[in-house]
C-alpha cells in the first residue's frame, strides 16, 4: 500500500506528469522483459496473455447479463 505521501504526491502530478510516469515504468519493465532468455521471456508473455484472455471473457460475459436484462 502506498503511504499518504505518495498517495498526495500522485494527486498533485499533471495528466503529463502521470504520462510520463507510466511511460519510464513501461519502458523499464520492456528492458527488463528483453533483457530475459527467450524461453523465459516467452513464459512470461503466455502468462500475459492468458491473464489478458480471462479478463477479456470476463467483460465479455458481464456484457452478455447486462444486455439479457
Amino acid at each position: 500500500m502506498l503511504s499518504q505521501r505518495k498517495l498526495e504526491m500522485y494527486r498533485r502530478m499533471t495528466p503529463e506528469e502521470r504520462w510520463k510516469e507510466v511511460e519510464e515504468l513501461m519502458t523499464l519493465a520492456w528492458r527488463d522483459l528483453k533483457s530475459r532468455p527467450k524461453e523465459e521471456r516467452e513464459r512470461i508473455l503466455a502468462l500475459i496473455r492468458e491473464e489478458s484472455d480471462k479478463s477479456d471473457a470476463l467483460i465479455l460475459e458481464g456484457l452478455r447479463r447486462l444486455g439479457a436484462k
